[in-house]
């Protein structure tokens, strides 16, 4: 499916493998939404209807225990691997394998991946490096992540915390604070974190699957 219509898999899938944990989940992105709808809808045909599908603003989600869960983000699209790996917010997380054809009239093709040269030393450190990554998402997705992977037995270094928290106060506008003081600006970081529930929160990308992510 990921060569027929140039799927790309990145994110935590990749890093639970490399560090000898069972993955959670999939998460496929492609280059357009269309293609990700289609190949969705063949997943869901090949599995026989058996696949609960989940379908919001940021993605196609396939629940079919005990199978892996399997998400078509649509929020984002890339048909190119190397802006994909540069999307994720943490090193640990920035990691894509995809399928390249070798031509046009050449069916044959391989395998390859790019990640962050951060990747492996980050993982083996269980080190959270913050990428600052340039791209729409709410202002407290990295900050709920973070705390995620804390729980993980991961660590964050001054500059990457630092960076993180700048993430959300720069989404906040000085102008329609409540007030001057600390718990003016805590409202309002509040209602930041609050936009991204914690149990959607996963490596890199926010999911839709509740319940998967809550077990």
């Amino acid at each position: 499916m990921m060569k027929t219509h140039g799927l790309m898999l990145g994110g935590g899938f990749i890093r639970e493998v490399v560090a000898g944990l069972p993955p959670n989940d999939i998460d496929l992105l492609g280059p357009s939404v269309d293609r990700l709808k289609l190949a969705a809808t063949e997943l869901y045909h090949k599995r026989k209807g058996e696949a609960r599908v989940l379908e919001t603003d940021n993605a196609i989600t396939h629940v079919a225990p005990p199978r892996t869960t399997v998400q078509f983000m649509t929020r984002w699209t890339f048909d190119d691997p190397v802006p994909l790996m540069q999307s994720f917010d943490f090193t640990v997380c920035q990691a894509v394998v995809y399928w390249t054809p070798c031509s046009t009239e050449d069916a044959g093709g391989y395998w390859d991946s790019v990640i962050s040269d951060r990747f492996y030393p980050d993982l083996a450190s269980r080190r959270l490096t913050y990428t600052q990554p340039d791209r729409h998402e709410d202002a407290g997705g990295s900050m709920l992540r973070m705390r995620k992977f804390l729980g993980r037995g991961y660590h964050i270094g001054a500059d990457s915390l630092a960076a993180v928290m700048a993430r959300v106060v720069s989404r906040i506008d000085m102008d329609k604070l409540p007030g001057t003081g600390e718990d003016a600006y805590a409202n309002v970081i509040r209602g930041l974190l609050r936009e991204v529930d914690p149990l959607l929160v996963i490596d890199g990308i926010e999911p839709v699957d509740i319940e998967h992510e809550a077990s």
